[in-house]
């Protein structure tokens, strides 16, 4: 099971190339740039009850201390911080909260943890941080909204997301000297607005690569793509019909790529990164009891894809892998643990997934 979260890639298979994609890929940046810069130049807040803002208010560290003596107070009080706020990690089961990013009624796993970053290169690039990953969301829409907490789209469901707890505080605390540089003491903008300016459009990074792979998975079962319902003051070019095209030649020629896990990965386009397999690695974190199970959950929606795939071909190379991912996802059914930290119609959501795969 930890094998499939850390997948390399196999430079000796075959993969998929789609040469339309890139004239799509870097309309769909342009899309991503725009947003991001419009947002980081309006002086929006969240709310002062957002779990970002409870986190960075309950790390209460002095930002005059030096770089190196605010990230050793830093990494030392993190995940002690995270499990107060009852966010999951290595260390604490966590609970699951209830649409601090993708609005109400969007079950959210926070997961927090201390990857390990070059701090200088951190402090130096803070503005194009992006301590806060999405992992799993529902969303297959290309609207690019902010992440805030409003309902602004058709979809919703379950979300993964990581918080790199070190790596948001390096960001905070150079936002923070920054803004004692650049501004008087009465006109400083808020944590509630660094969340705002720089947190969460950062976060479409990582959001936007997994909408591109929910359109996919859409594709393949069949199901209609979603919609935002909250336009942006400014014009987005459309490229929606654009990527299903080069999706539904994914899916048309993907019988042609080496099956495997990575190879087929490796062949599904990505917008921020160069195919779904770079988008797909969790933190680098302890793999404990405590945390497994969200990453599980996490990686349901691509084990399923992957499963269903592969369920065609007889190669025995990946016999041993999906036997022991079966195996694992099969003990997942009746942890506790699971049962224990999930809503009763959500358990039951996540054990169909499971059956999906382990059944197949």
């Amino acid at each position: 099971m930890q094998n499939l979260f850390q997948l390399v890639s196999n430079t000796g298979q075959g993969t998929l190339k789609f040469p339309e994609w890139l004239y799509v890929r870097d309309g769909l940046k342009r899309n991503l740039g725009q947003v991001v810069s419009y947002y980081r130049n309006s002086p929006d807040a969240v709310e002062s009850s957002h779990i970002l803002v409870k986190l960075l208010h309950s790390l209460n560290v002095p930002h005059s201390l030096t770089l190196e003596r605010y990230f050793a107070n830093i990494d030392n009080r993190a995940l002690n911080v995270s499990m107060a706020l009852k966010m999951t990690s290595s260390i604490f089961n966590g609970k699951v909260f209830d649409g601090d990013f993708y609005g109400k009624g969007n079950s959210e796993i926070l997961i927090a943890h201390d990857e390990e970053f070059d701090i200088n290169e951190a402090n130096r690039g803070w503005r194009n941080l992006s301590p806060v990953k999405v992992l799993r969301h529902p969303r297959s829409d290309l609207g690019l909204n902010l992440p805030n907490g409003h309902i602004t789209g058709v979809e919703s469901g379950l979300a993964v997301i990581a918080i790199n707890i070190n790596l948001l505080a390096i960001q905070y605390r150079a936002f923070r000297l920054n803004e004692n540089f650049v501004n008087s003491s009465d006109s400083q903008l808020s944590v509630m607005q660094f969340v705002h300016m720089y947190v969460l459009p950062n976060m479409l990074f990582s959001h936007l690569d997994y909408a591109i792979f929910n359109r996919l998975n859409n594709k393949r079962l069949g199901l209609m793509n979603g919609i935002s319902t909250k336009a942006h003051s400014f014009f987005l070019s459309d490229y929606s019909s654009k990527v299903d095209h080069v999706l539904e030649d994914f899916l048309y020629k993907v019988d042609r790529v080496g099956k495997d896990f990575p190879g087929i990965l490796q062949s599904i386009p990505a917008v921020t990164k160069n195919n779904i397999l770079e988008v797909m690695p969790v933190p680098e974190m302890a793999l404990t009891r405590q945390v497994l199970w969200s990453l599980v959950i996490a990686r349901l929606s691509v084990m399923d894809f992957l499963f269903h795939v592969l369920r065609a071909s007889a190669e025995e190379r990946n016999q041993s892998e999906v036997n022991r991912v079966k195996r694992n996802l099969l003990a997942y059914k009746s942890d506790s643990l699971m049962m224990n930290q999930l809503s009763t119609p959500l358990y039951n959501q996540v054990q169909e997934e499971i059956d999906r795969i382990a059944l197949v």
